[in-house]
């Protein structure tokens, strides 16, 4: 990306997760005019998040949530 266009690009924070006691991930969403992401562009997000939660979690903490989500 050239120098002029980072200038010019309009971040929002969409996201910021803990990944342990002393770090967090950050997810920013870009554009050059300053739109706000479209629905199919959370769509997106959406399937990124999906997937590397189910590539990261363990699976008796996948369990656990699972069971949560039963009884709620």
């Amino acid at each position: 990306m050239a120098e002029n266009q980072i200038a010019e690009q309009k971040n929002n924070l969409i996201i910021r997760v803990p990944l342990s006691s002393d770090g967090y991930v950050s997810i920013y969403f870009s554009s050059n005019d300053g739109h706000m992401m479209s629905e199919r562009e959370w769509w997106h997000l959406k399937q990124v998040i999906e997937l590397a939660s189910k590539a990261f979690v363990k699976p008796e903490e996948r369990e656990r949530a699972q069971a949560a989500a039963a009884g709620a």
